[in-house]
């Protein structure tokens, strides 16, 4: 597995997450556009530089939550 690739295990949390949110909703991703919940999660799977930033961003959020909880 080369240093840019994702791991599996961390692209299914993200998934698995992703799957929790309305199938109706869209996400915006700074300035690279809105997409449903079934296009990010292709986009996971491709790791392409939406699924990449996609799986950053919930990982950051995952990480924040952690720290909340020590911090309380």
């Amino acid at each position: 597995m080369s240093e840019d690739q994702i791991s599996q295990d961390v692209i299914n949390l993200v998934i698995a997450r992703l799957q929790t949110i309305p199938s109706n909703v869209s996400v915006s991703i700074g300035g690279e556009g809105s997409y449903t919940i079934e296009q990010l999660i292709e986009r996971i799977k491709k790791q392409d530089e939406v699924g990449k930033k996609m799986v950053e961003m919930q990982l950051a959020y995952i990480r924040s939550l952690g720290k909340v909880a020590t911090a309380a």
